[in-house]
């Protein structure tokens, strides 16, 4: 069976609004469903003598290898005259294989960073991270402060057709085409260290144990995009620290972190403005650089004491993170409480952020 002939199957379900279409193997024939966002199904049969012929050749149009069997695996057909991407899923069936497709449906809402009112620096990192072939990015705030609309956007950045992207955690309602969704279990971040995924973006790096996971995986080659729940990018590093990994491999995986919050833009309460944005990101961007990484290093022996969690006060716990903190502003890291004022005092932001 032609590739055009195909090709057509996926062209008359994009062309009729089909959502879906299930492809199985029955006793005496192979059976074509097409299903439709109000419960409508469609239906045709071709001969039995043609499965084979044809399910070969859909692998092929597909990128799968014969006999594989997959879930949700993002596929995309173009040429000149049809454009359609989908997830495809392969099960074994009781007389063959039961293939069912889902069409991603188009969203005209995208994710774009510069929309987030991103300082100029960070806004650049953000960019050059698009560059990046291995490393660790987390993006930390504390609940409702835009964190998410952050990852997305970055996400977005990163969201190329030559990239393998493997997102691990709930599918986005909108804006995003091409990803493989997986959920964010043990057995699923392995099977990604054995597979050819360039990008894992975890949408919950909450958990100590897929933290650790992260980091491993940014270790091994990959780029790594998380989310994790933190008060400021310094809460964020005291946990990277502490995960129970060699030191060398921890800093020479991360790459940079943010931390942010909304805040209320400085506009006049009148009825012109009730469907304008009404809120801005403020941000901070920690970049592990030669310096801090040096630094961190040299002072490697005490870290067990840097992150202790009693009441008492470590004296050498205190200059540790202080001399850290001089030294980042050293090299070029902007607190979120700078980006506030600079904000505040060009008009963006209403004073009473302060």
């Amino acid at each position: 069976m032609s590739k055009k002939t195909i090709v057509n199957l996926f062209r008359f379900a994009q062309r009729q609004g089909a959502h879906g279409l299930t492809i199985e193997s029955r006793t005496d024939r192979l059976a074509f469903d097409y299903d439709f966002p109000d419960g409508e199904k469609q239906s045709f049969t071709l001969p039995k003598k043609l499965e084979k012929e044809l399910m070969l050749d859909l692998r092929q149009l597909l990128k799968i290898a014969p006999g594989e069997l997959t879930a949700k695996k993002y596929c995309k057909i173009t040429d000149r005259n049809y454009d359609s991407s989908f997830h495809v899923t392969i099960l074994p069936g009781k007389f063959g294989e039961k293939i069912i497709i889902s069409q991603t449906l188009k969203d005209s809402r995208a994710w774009h960073l510069k929309q987030l009112g991103c300082p100029a620096a960070v806004l650049k990192n953000f960019q050059a991270s698009s560059k990046m072939s291995a490393g660790l990015i987390l993006i930390s705030g504390p609940a409702l402060s835009g964190r998410s609309a952050t990852f997305y956007a970055l996400l977005n950045e990163l969201n190329r057709a030559d990239k393998n992207i493997y997102l691990l955690g709930e599918a986005p309602k909108e804006g995003l085409l091409g990803l493989n969704i997986l959920p964010p279990t043990a057995s699923n971040w392995d099977k990604l260290l054995h597979h050819d995924s360039e990008i894992i973006a975890v949408d919950d790096l909450d958990d100590p144990a897929n933290l650790k996971r992260a980091i491993v995986a940014a270790g091994t080659g990959r780029l790594v995009l998380g989310v994790i729940s933190r008060d400021s990018v310094w809460e964020v590093l005291r946990d990277v620290l502490s995960t129970p990994l060699p030191l060398k491999l921890k800093l020479d995986s991360l790459k940079m972190i943010t931390n942010q919050r909304l805040a209320k833009m400085g506009r006049d309460n009148d009825r012109h403005q009730k469907n304008k944005r009404q809120e801005i990101g403020l941000f901070e961007l920690l970049k592990l650089t030669p310096g801090l990484k040096k630094f961190i290093l040299k002072n490697e022996g005490k870290i067990d004491s840097f992150l202790d969690t009693d009441n008492k006060i470590n004296k050498s716990r205190k200059k540790f993170w202080t001399e850290l903190n001089d030294l980042a502003i050293e090299e070029g890291f902007i607190p979120l409480a700078l980006d506030q004022l600079k904000k505040i005092k060009t008009g963006i932001l209403a004073s009473d952020n302060l």
